[in-house]
């Protein structure tokens, strides 16, 4: 039960942390332009940077755990938990890279651009 936890959690962690910080970040953007002022928005980038890429890690750890084999066509407790690893394991690593690129555009940019 408690391998299931963390697997599930790594696969919706990663999508669920760049949902949020779209949604602060967007919701900050109007006070960042009035004050010309970002370091917040790059603070909300960094931290869901550092959560998304740390529910990878532990993705990954917990493929590693079971052998890093593919998932197979079998029934059963193994193959579903080594789909939910590599599952989580892309989607985290999906989720950091459209963090990356949502900070570049909040980097290159001016707040009011």
């Amino acid at each position: 039960m408690k391998r299931d936890l963390i697997l599930w959690s790594t696969a919706i962690a990663g999508p669920a942390v760049w949902f949020l910080s779209f949604g602060s970040r967007f919701a900050l953007v109007p006070f960042a332009c009035s004050l010309q002022w970002k370091p917040a928005l790059y603070v909300i980038s960094l931290v869901a940077l550092l959560v998304a890429a740390t529910s990878g890690f532990v993705a990954y750890r917990q493929w590693r755990y079971m052998g890093l084999e593919p998932a197979g066509e079998g029934g059963g407790s193994e193959p579903r938990s080594r789909s939910l690893a590599i599952g989580g394991l892309f989607l985290s690593v999906a989720s950091c890279l459209l963090i990356i690129a949502q900070a570049i555009v909040e980097i290159s940019l001016g707040a009011c651009e």
